[in-house]
């Protein structure tokens, strides 16, 4: 039995060794000789990469190890170089230690890198042994170093908060978190486009929490941005993307002078039609609302006409900003992020074979048919049918 196991233990060792695999790309670094990214930012300046690295830094009074909730517990560190690589590694020995990206939670674009192919932009970040492919990534505007190192100290880490605020904008039908797999997923197919949330600092009178927000989402094609979809049509877009996850209408009908209603719960299903030889979508949008606020005009007293003319209403404004969004995106920008090319690949395969070249550039005159459901819950005491 002994010399069994000796034997597979040698032919294990010599398996290994014909690999051809190098083992000197894993190495051993001591956690004090580690610098811990917890986000970067990367902008561009024409010539050169400018990457910003938030690095934990505990600031507790109690050493170096102790972590400050009213702190911000980071550093800020620039570097520059004609690759993100280069500016890393030369920035990693002005420091003395080596950064660490296992950790890191967001990669924030700037105005000037996000016009630039992703595939390349982002290339660092696949390859990097210690880098992870479910980060967070963003884009602004501005300069991703503003970003980065606005001050904020309502969490534990700067990046941390940012985190939450896209997370927070998700769950308000404000915004959708996008993973830097996402990204590349949707940019490995030559007719896919990708989103990516658009992130700003806030305005004067949140400027003393350092606060930032999230003010649409950007159409990203391999060859860089295309466009934006800003606040007003976000919810129509994810509405459409089925990525919905809550959200908030404020409603105006003949017995309700306001009303309030608030999703829990959404399915949406597109289905390609061809009519007179165009692509037409049919999108079944089925949500469940509750009513939480309501205040009635005059003497009028809620009834089941009044609930039945709030889902009416509710439909027709989902209905419009469903709309808006798909002709800005499919007509305006000629791209694909509802997965249109995917869905008429399965469903109408002589069409695709046609279009598949040209998609979805060859789809100028393509429509969409919203047909919605809105059905609006009353807490509380209910209606009682006759």
């Amino acid at each position: 039995m002994k010399r069994a196991f000796s034997l597979a233990a040698v032919l294990l060792l010599l398996a290994l060794l014909l690999t051809g695999c190098d083992y000197t790309l894993v190495r051993m670094v001591n956690l004090q000789d580690r610098a811990i990214v917890q986000g970067v930012g990367v902008d561009w300046d024409g010539s050169e990469f400018e990457v910003t690295m938030q690095v934990f830094s505990p600031e507790g009074a109690g050493g170096q190890t102790m972590v400050d909730p009213s702190k911000e517990n980071a550093q800020m560190i620039t570097c520059r170089g004609a690759s993100i690589a280069e500016a890393v590694e030369s920035s990693a020995r002005n420091q003395g230690k080596e950064f660490y990206l296992g950790h890191n939670r967001i990669v924030i674009l700037g105005w000037e890198a996000v016009q630039q192919p992703l595939e390349g932009l982002l290339s660092y970040f696949v390859n990097s042994l210690d880098s992870r492919p479910d980060v967070t990534i963003l884009f602004t505007k501005g300069k991703a170093r503003d970003v980065l190192s606005v001050g904020i100290t309502q969490s534990i880490l700067p990046a941390m908060s940012i985190e939450n605020t896209i997370r927070n904008a998700e769950r308000n039908g404000l915004g959708e978190e996008v993973l830097l797999i996402d990204v590349l997923e949707a940019l490995a197919e030559p007719y896919r486009d990708a989103v990516i949330p658009m992130i700003e600092t806030a305005g004067e009178e949140e400027a003393e929490l350092g606060a930032v927000e999230i003010t649409g989402v950007g159409i990203i094609s391999p060859e860089g941005y295309v466009g934006e979809v800003a606040a007003g049509e976000m919810r129509g877009l994810l509405t459409l993307r089925d990525t919905i996850r809550g959200a908030v209408y404020t409603l105006h009908t003949a017995d309700c002078e306001r009303a309030a209603v608030q999703l829990y719960q959404n399915k949406t299903k597109l289905s390609p039609v061809l009519r007179d030889g165009q692509p037409a979508f049919v999108a079944e949008i089925a949500g469940k609302w509750t009513l939480v606020e309501k205040k009635m005009r005059g003497d009028a007293v809620f009834t089941e006409e009044s609930l039945a003319e709030l889902e009416e209403a509710l439909a027709e404004q989902i209905r419009g900003e469903c709309e808006s969004a798909f002709y800005k995106t499919v007509r305006d920008y000629q791209s694909d992020v509802f997965l249109l090319g995917d869905l008429l690949w399965q469903k109408q395969a002589d069409y695709w074979s046609l279009m598949r070249e040209v998609w979805p550039q060859g789809a100028e005159e393509i429509s969409i048919e919203c047909e919605v459901s809105a059905e609006i819950d009353r807490t509380g005491l209910q209606i009682v049918k006759e």
